[in-house]
């Protein structure tokens, strides 16, 4: 039957085969004893039908197995030509998946053990991944899986350039496709992002800033499901992890969405606080700096007003408090707007400031300060903080929110001036000893003009 099906192949100029014809063809030749069905064009059949599979298919396990057999059947430097067609045809990149690179990736490192030296399939794979044209994670959870029980495998050496380029693709997907945002894809990437920290790994920082954008615009976009998914223990320590990799990592405007995502509703904050307090100790975190953190860079640029999703009573005067996240923070943790964080900052600084300050005063005009209603319940919690001067633009609070040249600002001003109407002459006298300066210097100028 070998034989004939061998003199089919060989009359024809070209022969397509899917991918399990030409896992059983190359089975037949593996395990034929027959000379006569082998011939002296044994090793041409090989290529041929390794040349033959369909450039839209991609083989499975079985195939990629039975190719390896091939492998050490005939040698490699025999059937080359047809592990090259296979490999490197791009067609068969199109509508390709993570799992498909991960696939393949685990047959060349194979591949290169047999052979006991590295072949440049891998990087050209890697670099075929950056062209596919799928970009939805399927199982984040089979992706996790698959690519430690590679490492335990082959090895880190060998793999390091595998999971950077798993890491890359998941970040650079996220544009393109959003389904890749939910928060179970994100709490499975950020599991894998810790258990990396077991190795080696020189990549990681750039991988965690990427996270931190993503997981940011994740919780964004699920504001009505994030807390369904946030059920059990294993998954919210997951969470606790993604969230501190945003603290420590996140930029400004990642921090800012967390934070609208944060005190969206009542039960979103409400889960993400008990979650912070109940698992922070046990993963080696402080409660208290965590909770500072959200509420510093998180929080206080933000007001309920614009969200349905709170109890938000009308008071006499038919207003109503834009602040009640902030009253739900500090009713439970009433000292954070007491703490000092790692740049000298309390935070009145950052409620008062229009910015983060990230990067100075040139970036002063880019966003507005807390609501007034914000500045009153953290100035009650910390009436000292009015006095304490920023340590990032070296004003004080009453200065930071006068920068604004918004109505509310006014009212923001007033209420630090009065805890400490003595600031204004410190100005004064700031200003008179600056100017002083500026005369001397003048002066001398002149000076030494004239001589």
């Amino acid at each position: 039957m070998l034989e004939r099906v061998l003199k089919v192949v060989e009359e024809k100029k070209k022969s397509k085969f899917d991918v399990r014809s030409c896992q059983k063809l190359l089975q037949m030749l593996v395990r034929s004893r027959s000379q006569t069905a082998l011939g002296s064009n044994r090793i041409e059949f090989v290529n041929k039908i390794l040349c033959g599979l369909s450039p839209s298919l991609e083989p499975d396990d079985q195939l990629y197995n039975m190719i390896l057999s091939v492998v050490d059947k005939f040698g490699y430097d025999n059937v080359n030509s047809g592990i090259r067609k296979v490999l490197r045809d791009i067609t068969r990149m199109k509508d390709r998946d993570l799992l498909f690179f991960l696939r393949r990736a685990q047959f060349i490192l194979t591949l290169n053990k047999a052979l006991e030296n590295e072949t440049q399939y891998l990087d050209n794979s890697i670099s075929d991944l950056s062209v596919s044209t799928t970009k939805t994670i399927v199982n984040s959870a089979c992706i996790n899986s698959t690519i430690f029980s590679m490492i335990e495998e082959h090895g880190w050496e060998d793999m390091a350039s595998v999971v950077k380029a798993a890491l890359s693709y998941m970040h650079r997907t996220v544009s393109d496709n959003k389904t890749n945002l939910s928060i179970t894809t994100l709490v499975n990437r950020a599991d894998f992002i810790w258990k990396l920290h077991d190795y080696p790994c020189d990549f990681i920082q750039s991988s965690l800033k990427d996270f931190s954008e993503d997981f940011s615009f994740g919780v964004q976009g699920n504001r009505s499901t994030s807390t369904a998914h946030l059920k059990g223990d294993a998954t919210q320590k997951v969470f606790m992890r993604a969230i501190c990799y945003l603290m420590d990592d996140g930029t400004d405007e990642s921090l800012k969405r967390f934070g609208s995502w944060a005190m969206s509703t009542e039960d979103v904050l409400s889960t993400l606080l008990t979650t912070i307090t109940t698992h922070s100790t046990e993963l080696g975190y402080d409660v208290q700096i965590l909770l500072r953190d959200l509420l510093n860079k998180c929080l206080v640029q933000h007001s309920t007003t614009s969200y349905s999703g709170w109890n938000n009573p009308m008071r006499e005067d038919r207003t109503r408090d834009p602040s009640l996240h902030i009253q739900r923070v500090l009713k439970d943790h009433p000292n954070l707007p007491r703490m000092v964080d790692g740049d000298g900052r309390i935070t009145l600084h950052y409620a008062a400031a229009r910015s983060n300050y990230s990067t100075g005063m040139s970036r002063v005009n880019s966003i507005a300060g807390a609501p007034p209603e914000t500045i009153e319940h953290i100035l009650k919690a910390n009436p000292a903080g009015a006095s304490v001067r920023d340590p990032v633009t070296g004003v004080y609070p009453f200065m930071l929110t006068a920068v604004s040249d918004t109505i509310r600002s006014v009212s923001s001003t007033y209420s630090l001036l009065l805890a400490n109407p003595s600031l204004v002459m410190s100005g004064i006298q700031e200003a008179d000893i600056a100017g002083s300066r500026k005369r001397k210097r003048s002066d001398s100028t002149n000076e030494s003009s004239s001589n």
